[in-house]
């Protein structure tokens, strides 16, 4: 897949969106302006970097600036078929349409039809994650207990008396699920349960074999948020979430909010094109990256390799983001390096990033303390004090922020 091509692909809807939010979202507009921007200004998807982040702390405090969201809602509360709510508070709404969070792609994608019978095990209560999954397995054709989480006896008893085809859910709760059957004298292998879909939660590939070679359940998983709804799925080939195509998911620097290349480690910004709530260049929280590959796959977007951590483990260091990610990142390319620490200090009010390296026995001292100190400016943008040591402490952490502020 030609990933350039694919973002291009997006010009149009983002010259409509930006156009649209910008008459008729107050919210979007005084993003504009205080960018120094038009929809003029805004004809490409490249374009979309002159735009700042909306981050989710940002986003909180939007809401609560009144009933339309702090002017994000461009429709009448009355038009909406559900309002929920997240950690934050963060509002979630609904627009009034079928599969309006987009999992329909997902569970297609993972062999749900109509044939099957889904007990559906994400939460209902005010968090949007049952309604939006029932209603991506409603799309494909399903019949959906909306069991929610926990009464795990009741739910066990329903899927072996009813023929419970498929799950939805976390892949924990799954496990738990399984294990509970046992004790409630069930076989879970006799049971007509084949196929699952999973979110919200890692899963490892440890589990995923449990799944398959001991309950013969054949696990997909994907990624989302409750603010946006589906932002990847396993393809059959279940290597990685292929990106939705009604959705505009972008892999940014936290610094500059440009892209960056396939392969590089960045922070999940996604654009969407509903009208009734303008949701352009919002920051997630996650950690991904592009997958390079040049496998041939069946469904034709570009995949994200999987979940890779969240930006608010980032620490700024001389105004600059810096990830544990991205050092670590930096020290597996870098040959000769035994064991490493990362340290951040603050010396007479300026901020220091000391990288403390554990060199191979044969090693160059000097050729490794200049590689590091370059390599980690490449990555990082900011000069590193590299220093070799002889050892480190059994328990010393990778990165560690050792500032203080008195």
């Amino acid at each position: 897949m030609d990933i350039q091509a694919f973002y291009a692909g997006f010009d149009q809807r983002v010259r409509e969106i930006v156009a649209f939010g910008y008459d008729y979202s107050p919210a979007f507009r005084q993003r504009m302006h205080a960018a120094g921007l038009t929809p003029a200004d805004i004809q490409t998807t490249a374009d979309l970097s002159r735009l700042p982040v909306l981050r989710k702390e940002q986003l909180i405090e939007l809401h609560r600036q009144g009933t339309h969201l702090g002017g994000m809602l461009t429709v009448p509360l009355s038009r909406l078929r559900r309002v929920f709510q997240s950690p934050g508070p963060i509002y979630d709404p609904e627009p009034d349409e079928p599969d309006p969070w987009r999992w329909a792609p997902a569970f297609r994608a993972a062999g749900f039809n109509s044939d099957d019978l889904v007990i559906n095990c994400f939460g209902y209560h005010l968090t949007p994650a049952g309604v939006m999954f029932e209603e991506g397995a409603r799309m494909v054709g399903c019949t959906v207990i909306p069991a929610g989480i926990g009464n795990q006896a009741q739910q066990i008893d329903a899927i072996a008396h009813l023929g419970v085809t498929a799950y939805a859910g976390l892949p924990s709760y799954l496990k738990a699920l399984l294990e509970r059957a046992g004790e409630q004298g069930y076989d879970p292998r006799s049971w007509s349960l084949n196929k699952a879909f999973v979110a919200a939660e890692p899963l490892p590939a440890s589990l995923r074999a449990l799944f398959e070679e001991a309950y013969g359940i054949l696990v997909y998983d994907g990624y989302g948020t409750a603010e946006t709804g589906n932002l990847g799925y396993n393809g059959p080939e279940r290597q990685g979430w292929h990106l939705p195509d009604d959705a505009l998911v972008q892999i940014c620097d936290l610094n500059t909010g440009e892209p960056v290349p396939p392969g590089q480690t960045g922070e999940v910004v996604v654009t969407l094109f509903r009208r009734d709530y303008i949701l352009i260049r919002f920051a997630v929280g996650d950690l991904s990256a592009l997958m390079v590959s040049d496998a041939p796959t069946i469904i034709q977007t570009p995949r994200l390799v999987g979940w890779l951590g969240r930006s608010s483990e980032s620490v700024k260091v001389r105004g600059l983001f810096v990830h544990p990610r991205h050092v670590a990142e930096v020290m597996q390319r870098l040959e000769g390096v035994q064991r490493y620490q990362a340290v951040v200090v603050r010396e007479s009010h300026r901020d220091e990033l000391i990288c403390r390296l554990i060199p191979a026995v044969d090693v160059s001292p000097d050729r490794l303390r200049e590689a590091a100190a370059q390599a980690l400016y490449e990555a990082l943008k900011i000069h590193c004090r590299i220093e070799l040591v002889g050892e480190l402490p059994a328990d010393a952490k990778p990165f560690v922020d050792q500032r203080t502020w008195e």
